[in-house]
């Protein structure tokens, strides 16, 4: 199956060092994120659940308050696919800004964009800005 890639950018009004956990610790994904993520430090994997969807990944990129990547286990023939949050803090705004990229099979722009507006929505409610 092909992959799309979906793009998107959201704001935040609060310091990237209080936004940025909630990406790489688990119990802080499980609130906004997924119904379940559980990091392997041994096998070097994170897993997240959504009801009865279940993937495993691996962190690709990990720069503190800048950037991380998951990448997720595919079959050898096809792409991988990642999800990629990069953060950059605005001086003038005050504001922390969020591009998420999220390449898959999932190729429904109006499904992706209802979809990762819920999750920065629930992001939102928790830490506000």
């Amino acid at each position: 199956m092909a992959k799309f890639k979906y793009q998107a950018e959201y704001e935040f009004r609060v310091p990237l060092h209080k936004l940025y956990p909630y990406f790489i610790m688990p119990n802080l994904l499980k609130d906004w994120f997924a119904d379940k993520v559980i990091e392997d430090a041994e096998q070097k994997t994170i897993t997240f659940d959504w009801g009865n969807d279940h993937k495993v990944g691996k962190i690709a990129v990990r720069r503190q308050n800048q950037h991380i990547k998951f990448v997720f286990k595919s079959d050898e023939e096809e792409k991988a696919s990642y999800l990629d949050f990069k953060f950059e803090f605005s001086e003038l705004a005050q504001s922390s800004f969020i591009t998420v990229t999220d390449f898959s099979d999932m190729d429904d722009i109006d499904e992706l964009k209802e979809l990762w507006d819920e999750f920065f929505g629930r992001l939102h409610e928790i830490i506000g800005g």
